[in-house]
């Protein structure tokens, strides 16, 4: 699925940036070689790095 409509990134590419010990979003967007551009996917960028923090410390809570 299409995460960032502006740059053409689906959720996979977004996710392995986010798990490649990215820091911000702007370490997502460098390491895919892209720029943020309308801003409409940086929370859902953001909460994708939260994600992949949470399981590298592996402390992964179930979502509801």
């Amino acid at each position: 699925m299409y995460v960032c409509i502006c740059n053409a990134l689906n959720d996979r590419e977004l996710a392995d940036a986010a798990r490649a010990e990215a820091r911000s979003v702007a370490d997502v967007f460098r390491r895919c070689g892209r720029r943020p551009q309308c801003g409409k996917c940086l929370p859902d960028i953001a909460e994708m790095i939260e994600e992949a923090r949470r399981l590298e410390s592996g402390s992964v809570i179930a979502a509801e």
